[in-house]
């Protein structure tokens, strides 16, 4: 994929180094040759914008994710935008460099994933404009694209495809503040949740309507919502053997979790905890994440099954430590080597009160 134009909209960010306020790129579905360079410290602007320059080629990968679950834990949605092969990101299928999954969970436990990367659905071109923080995308000819506000208070999806049977949108108003891996967002970040991983979490919790109907049936919720971006400037099983990453809202706290373990052993963690819009830890320290129950082995293997939840210290300072038990409801996407879950979650800072919240969650492991 070849970033074909980029054209400035709009004056230059005043800081150092130089941050574009606004940007837009257009990618072509073609796989290029050539290095591809990650940006890995944060800028001024553009959290939610690409990361990958001057070409994603066929081992690198940047995407863009979003996803919501009902409050009662009943259904969900998640989209993701890709631009790489599968030789960069090893599930997507083969044939496209521009594509779309989307899965959704109906309150009756039917699950419907659809992936748009195979001709003649595949994205032609692809445009992501960057505007302050946020971002929006288009890709072309699908139906499908996001509308990000430059503050990132909203995030919307529309999906508009005959062809795959859906349309709809899912709405995301921000309740917690956007942050990088190991600190908030502010320029000069370490933006690397593992060695050559990149994170941008635009949207760590938000208040989500889920409106789509799919296949000829309604799935309409609201809930918690979340989105975030990851991008890369190798293969990603080259630089991970497992991870587990999630999200839910546990009483009044937001939290995002992340617990990454490279191929030679090392451990890299992130934790973020947000209260009524303000940030109580943005870290890469202070979580530890476990599975729980049937089939916790740790480190994960192929052969470790699917665990039945996990638990969480979250270090919040000063406020102690709040420890958090979740428990899957359903599996919504399951591929061996990686699972994603809905469930539920109990908890709070020891001693003190107990909350409940609902939580989407996944695991990839890699390691035989």
């Amino acid at each position: 994929m070849k970033i074909q134009n980029l054209a400035l909209v709009g004056a230059l960010c005043a800081s150092t180094p130089i941050v574009l306020c606004s940007q837009t790129i257009t990618v072509s579905n073609v796989v290029q040759l050539g290095n591809s360079v990650g940006q890995f410290v944060s800028g001024a602007s553009g959290l939610d914008g690409p990361k990958m320059d001057p070409e994603i080629n066929s081992t690198s990968f940047d995407w863009w994710y979003f996803d919501a679950v009902s409050e009662n834990n009943s259904c969900a949605v998640v989209i993701v935008f890709y631009m790489t092969t599968d030789l960069g990101f090893p599930f997507v299928l083969p044939l496209s460099t521009l594509s779309v999954d989307i899965f959704a969970t109906f309150e009756d436990g039917t699950l419907v994933f659809l992936p748009l990367n195979n001709p003649p659905l595949s994205a032609g071109t692809a445009t992501v404009v960057t505007d302050g923080d946020g971002s929006s995308g288009v890709w072309e000819g699908t139906g499908f694209e996001w509308k990000g506000a430059p503050d990132l208070s909203q995030y919307v999806v529309t999906i508009d495809s005959p062809l795959l049977g859906i349309s709809g949108t899912l709405v995301l108003n921000s309740v917690a503040p956007a942050h990088y891996p190991c600190g908030p967002n502010q320029a000069g970040q370490n933006l690397e949740v593992s060695p050559h991983v990149g994170w941008a979490n635009a949207v760590p919790d938000a208040n989500a309507v889920a409106d789509f109907t799919i296949l000829g049936r309604k799935l309409q919720f609201t809930g918690p919502g979340y989105h975030d971006k990851n991008w890369g400037d190798q293969p990603f099983t080259e630089n991970v053997a497992s991870w587990y990453w999630g999200h839910g809202r546990l009483g009044p706290y937001s939290i995002v979790w992340f617990d990454v373990l490279a191929l030679n052993g090392s451990e890299y963690i992130s934790s973020y905890a947000a209260v009524n819009g303000s940030i109580i830890t943005a870290s890469c320290s202070g979580i530890k994440v476990r599975p729980t129950g049937t089939n916790s082995q740790y480190p994960p293997v192929i052969t470790s099954g699917n665990p039945q939840g996990f638990h969480i210290d979250l270090d919040l300072g000063s406020e102690g430590i709040l420890e958090v038990n979740v428990t899957s409801n359903l599996a919504i996407a399951d591929a061996i080597l990686y699972t994603r879950w809905s469930g539920s979650m109990s908890g709070g800072v020891k001693g003190g009160i107990v909350y409940t919240g609902v939580a989407l969650y996944e695991e990839f492991k890699f390691q035989v």
